[in-house]
C-alpha cells in the first residue's frame, strides 16, 4: 500500500514540478504547463497532505514532497499569505471589484434590494477609488445610486471598465482590446501633494466550473476549461503587454487593478511580476482566493503597485455581492521608506 501512495506522490510531484515551470513556459509555445500552473493550489495540499502523512509512518518517504515544498516556497507565498494582521491603517484605499453577478441581479425582481445591499456595502467600505471591471452602461442609473461621492471615468461609453475616484481626476484614457468586454481604463489622481496613474483591466476570461452538485455539469465544464485556458492565456498575454507598454510612459507611480482571469503560476502573473510587486505577497493573509468556484485557492483579482509604492495593507473581502471578492489594498501616502 504504501509503494502504490509513493508512486501517486511521485505523479503529484512531477505535476507540480510542471506547475513551477509553468511562469516562465509562453503559453503561445504551448498550453501544457499552464493547465498545472491552474491546479497549483490542489497539488500545494495534495503534496502537503503526503508530506505529513509520510512523516507519521513512512518518514524516508517525506523526503521527496518535502524537497519540492520547499523549492517553491516562492509559489507558495502567492497562494498563502504569511503576513501578519495590521491594525487599520491610514492611506489611499483602492478596491479592486468584477461586479458580474450583477448583471443577473439587477434585472432580478428583488434588484431594489441587491441594489441597496450593494450602497450599504460602499458605504461601509468607503473606498477612495474604486476599480470596476464587468459594468452595463445601461446600468449606470443603478451606479448613480451605489457610488455616491465619486468621479466616474468612463461616464457613459460602451465598455466594461470603469474608475470610480474620491480624487480628482487630472487626465483619463481607455485601451481597447479585440473584444468589447474586455478592456482597460486608467486616471491619473492627484491625492493631498501626490499623483497615481490608476488602471482598471479585465483581461480576457476563461469559464470556469459553477457551484454546483451535479458531477457531469463540473466534468463538462473543466473539459471546456481545458480545451479553451491556453487559447484566452494567449490572448491575455497580448493584453497585458498592451497596457504594461502604456504604463511605461506614466509621469506618476502606476497601480494596476483588476480581473486578469490567470493564476499566479502563469505566465501572464510573471509578466508583471517581473516588474511590480503584488500586493497580496507585500500584506495579505491566508488562502488567497478571489473567485467562488470549486477550484481551490483561485485567485484572478490583483492589484500590483511599483516598487516605490508603499503597501500598508490588502485585504481580500468575502461578500456575497457577486462572483468575484471585491480586492483592497491600502496605498502609504508618506513615501517609501529607504
Amino acid at each position: 500500500m504504501s509503494k502504490l501512495l509513493y508512486g501517486i506522490n511521485c505523479l503529484t510531484v512531477l505535476a507540480m514540478l510542471f506547475a513551477y515551470i509553468s511562469p516562465y513556459i509562453d503559453p503561445a509555445m504551448t498550453g501544457l504547463f499552464s493547465f498545472f500552473g491552474l491546479g497549483f493550489p490542489f497539488l500545494l495540499v495534495i503534496n502537503i497532505l503526503f508530506f505529513f502523512l509520510w512523516l507519521a509512518f513512512e518518514p524516508k518517504y517525506a523526503l521527496l514532497p518535502g524537497i519540492f515544498l520547499a523549492l517553491g516556497f516562492g509559489a507558495v507565498t502567492r497562494t498563502i499569505g504569511f503576513n501578519p494582521t495590521v491594525t487599520d491603517q491610514e492611506g489611499l484605499t483602492v478596491m479592486t471589484y468584477n461586479i458580474g453577478k450583477t448583471r443577473i441581479d439587477f434585472h432580478h425582481k428583488n434588484r431594489d434590494k441587491k441594489i441597496a445591499a450593494f450602497r450599504d456595502f460602499i458605504k461601509k467600505e468607503q473606498p477612495d477609488v474604486i476599480c470596476i471591471q464587468e459594468r452595463l452602461p445601461r446600468h449606470l442609473k443603478y451606479y448613480k445610486e451605489i457610488f455616491i461621492g465619486y468621479t466616474l471615468h468612463p461616464a457613459a461609453d460602451d465598455i466594461g471598465t470603469a474608475i470610480y475616484s474620491k480624487y480628482p481626476i487630472i487626465n483619463a484614457g481607455n485601451l481597447a482590446f479585440d473584444t468589447k468586454s474586455h478592456n482597460a481604463t486608467w486616471v491619473d489622481i492627484e491625492v493631498k501633494d501626490k499623483k497615481f496613474r490608476i488602471y482598471s483591466m479585465h483581461l480576457s476570461s476563461n469559464r470556469v466550473p459553477n457551484l454546483t452538485d451535479n458531477v457531469k455539469e463540473i466534468w463538462d465544464e473543466s473539459k471546456y476549461i481545458l480545451d479553451k485556458y491556453n487559447v484566452h492565456a494567449v490572448m491575455r498575454t497580448s493584453q497585458l503587454k498592451e497596457v504594461l507598454q502604456h504604463a511605461e510612459s506614466s509621469p506618476y507611480p502606476v497601480i494596476f487593478n483588476g480581473d486578469f482571469n490567470d493564476v499566479p503560476q502563469s505566465y501572464v502573473y510573471r509578466m508583471i511580476d517581473e516588474k511590480y510587486k503584488d500586493a497580496f505577497i507585500e500584506k495579505g493573509q491566508g488562502l488567497s482566493q478571489t473567485y467562488k468556484s470549486r477550484f481551490l485557492g483561485l485567485r484572478i483579482d490583483y492589484t500590483f503597485t511599483d516598487e516605490s509604492v508603499t503597501i500598508l495593507d490588502h485585504d481580500i473581502i468575502k461578500t456575497p455581492l457577486s462572483d468575484h471578492y471585491p480586492v483592497v489594498t491600502t496605498i502609504g501616502l508618506e513615501g517609501k521608506k529607504p
